[in-house]
């Protein structure tokens, strides 16, 4: 039986994992805060560490006898740039030395973000993992700074990183909003007139392509440059842009829906003043002025190509199927 540890396992992904680990009859420790939730987490076949990855002493000694640490914790938006590159980068550099410090460190994958990437290069129409890294926004240089943490270690530790597109499906309270405007109140507010296509994944397949990385993926090497090592998750047989995905959600539930779209300019301009407020309150938003930058790049088309090839993933149901599901689900769930 394998062993592995996760981090981010009480979050939208790690629920979804944990529950594909526990259904395969492996043994998982989770790495939990004290305040994290976890009534949407199996209990048979898992064991709870209480601890934060900024203090490693609190799970270390969890990590032997494990076989593989799966690092999913981490978050999407802060206050600024360095509360995203305290959780985001440096918690990987912990993470590692604790991996480095046992007599037999583990296979550590970590799960980035094609934001680590940027959009595709100018004259490029999709991204691949070849083509060199240019994040534009603080969240993705906070991821991309995880990764090169993690490099300088990769001549000591078995790392593979996967960077996916949009994760969405059943649990996401990241679209929540995004759904609960369309479907409850037949709105969809996009940046511009023209939108940028998007690399999505369901949160399954996303579940089964960890899984594969984990028995057979390719590692990185210790130089910045080389591209061994990752893998881009998303389904790349169709790129809707941002003003689509809203129709296909409305259609999704059988209705339809009024698109209204801001210019840039203004969509700028409420970007700063949530994030304004979010830092007079404390609180982070997921409206920021970074999130209106990441929406109004030219595009986010990504390859999934080497991951189909070397590690035989492909999603198992069509866009629309998932955008079904995962509606039903916040419907279902009154989340919407």
């Amino acid at each position: 039986m394998h062993t592995l540890f996760v981090t981010g396992a009480s979050g939208f992904i790690g629920t979804h994992l944990v529950r594909e680990l526990v259904r395969r009859g492996m043994h998982c420790k989770c790495l939990i805060r004290a305040t994290s939730s976890i009534d949407a987490l199996p209990t048979d076949g898992v064991e709870f560490v209480q601890g934060s990855l900024e203090e490693p002493e609190s799970y270390r000694a969890a990590l032997v006898g494990c076989d593989t640490v799966i690092h999913l914790a981490g978050v999407i938006f802060g206050l600024n740039e360095t509360q995203l590159n305290r959780v985001n980068a440096e918690s990987c550099a912990h993470l590692a030395d604790a991996c480095l410090a046992i007599r037999q460190p583990p296979r550590l994958v970590f799960i980035s973000s094609v934001a680590a990437a940027g959009p595709p290069p100018a004259g490029v129409a999709i991204r691949d993992e070849t083509h060199a890294p240019h994040p534009i926004s603080f969240y993705g240089r906070s991821k991309r700074r995880g990764e090169l943490l993690l490099t300088e270690r990769a001549d000591r530790l078995p790392i593979t990183i996967i960077r996916p597109g949009i994760v969405f499906g059943p649990g996401d309270q990241n679209l929540a909003d995004l759904f609960r405007s369309i479907i409850r109140w037949r709105l969809h507010v996009v940046a511009g007139f023209r939108t940028p296509p998007l690399s999505l994944i369901y949160v399954e397949d996303l579940v089964q392509l960890i899984l594969l990385a984990v028995e057979r993926g390719e590692t990185l090497r210790p130089d910045p440059a080389c591209s061994e090592g990752y893998y881009i998750a998303c389904d790349d047989s169709e790129f809707p842009n941002y003003w689509e995905f809203g129709l296909r959600i409305a259609r999704s539930v059988d209705q339809k829906v009024f698109v209204w779209p801001l210019w840039r300019w203004v969509a700028k301009c409420v970007g700063l003043a949530a994030q304004t407020a979010a830092k007079l309150s404390g609180r982070p938003s997921l409206l920021t002025l970074d999130k209106v930058r990441e929406g109004t790049v030219r595009s986010w088309a990504s390859s999934s190509q080497k991951a189909r090839h070397q590690l035989g993933f492909a999603p198992t149901k069509s866009l629309d199927d998932y955008l079904r599901e995962t509606s039903r689900w916040y419907i279902d769930n009154r989340r919407i």
